[in-house]
């Protein structure tokens, strides 16, 4: 399940058995993957992200569908006036915690400023006048 941008608010928490919990900590063992988080602190295409990191585009491609699904990158749109609108990434998360208890591993990530990937419509203050 991609994040959207609108719904990421407050900090997101996985836990022992959860499948996000694994998933987070293979893309964070992944160098190509850490290199797109630290280039994704604005909004970026895949393409643009592949250019940034110096990495193939189909691997980015990859790379960034697996993070994806992690709640360290979220999902929004770029709009186009041309109507070329195209998906585009940005970090998700701005600080991670690792808790080790009785019951395993928990993990709690802060969700990231994402104010530039607010739909148009959830935006208030702004007119089309």
């Amino acid at each position: 399940m991609k994040r959207q941008a609108s719904y990421a608010t407050g900090p997101t928490t996985v836990t022992e058995g959860d499948e996000t919990l694994d998933a987070t900590f293979d893309v964070l063992a992944d160098s190509d993957c850490r290199a797109i988080l630290g280039a994704a602190d604005t909004p970026m295409t895949t393409r643009e992200l592949a250019d940034a990191c110096d990495i193939a585009l189909s691997t980015a491609y990859r790379k960034v569908e697996r993070l994806s699904e992690t709640p360290l990158l979220v999902e929004g749109v770029r709009f186009d006036p041309e109507g070329d609108h195209a998906a585009e990434y940005s970090r998700g998360a701005t600080d991670a915690e690792i808790e080790l208890g009785d019951d395993g591993v928990t993990l709690t990530v802060e969700d990231a400023a994402v104010d530039s990937l607010t739909p148009a419509a959830e935006t208030t203050g702004i007119s089309a006048d």
